[in-house]
């Protein structure tokens, strides 16, 4: 395997398992199993922890965490749902991003609800696949355009360590339904991004 493939598996093997404790715990949280002073505290797994880790945190207004997540609740809830231009936009409206439209945020907080179709974008995201703007719906078929071309390769790469994915995945098969797209998924971001690094 190429050094690329090889330094994407190890990001992906060091930081799956806490990809899902994060997509189980929104999950938890909007069907109300998480109670919302908990969700926003610095605790594995919480909406807080997430922003930190994903690097969104200075993207968002001081104290605007909270409004931040109730409003993502209700976006969630409807129709647009996974369009992340427009949720993107809202956030500008709203006052949480400083009056910037944040893709990358919005992709990356939308990433969340709906792991199976929304991969985070980033510069070096789009870098790897040759996009120039920051608006999402233009790298999403970029991205598939990239899954197709290179589906023996990522096939290849994700069965050499299926069995080390496969035990980290136990503890979520109960709750998160078809997490193999999922791992198909996390594995072509931290590829595109290993990508984009490497430019």
């Amino acid at each position: 395997m190429m050094n690329v493939q090889i330094q994407a598996l190890g990001n992906l093997l060091q930081y799956y398992y806490s990809d899902l404790v994060y997509i189980r715990d929104f999950h938890r949280y909007k069907n109300g199993k998480l109670e919302a002073d908990y969700y926003l505290s610095l605790s594995t797994g919480t909406f807080k922890s997430f922003i930190n880790e994903y690097r969104v945190a200075r993207n968002i207004e001081k104290a605007k965490t909270d409004s931040l997540l109730q409003l993502t609740i209700k976006w969630v809830s409807t129709k647009n749902s996974n369009n992340v231009d427009d949720y993107a936009s809202l956030l500008k409206e709203k006052g949480i991003t400083h009056g910037k439209v944040m893709t990358s945020l919005a992709s990356k907080i939308l990433f969340l609800n709906d792991p199976w179709t929304i991969l985070p974008i980033d510069n070096l995201a789009k870098q790897a696949v040759g996009l120039k703007t920051n608006i999402y719906s233009h790298y999403i078929p970029k991205v598939e355009e990239f899954k197709l071309k290179n589906k023996a390769e990522i096939d290849g790469c994700l069965d050499s360590v299926s069995q080390h994915l496969k035990t980290i995945e136990v503890d979520f098969k109960d709750e998160i339904e078809n997490i193999e797209m999922i791992r198909y998924n996390r594995f072509v971001d931290k590829l595109l991004w290993t990508i984009g690094r490497n430019y």
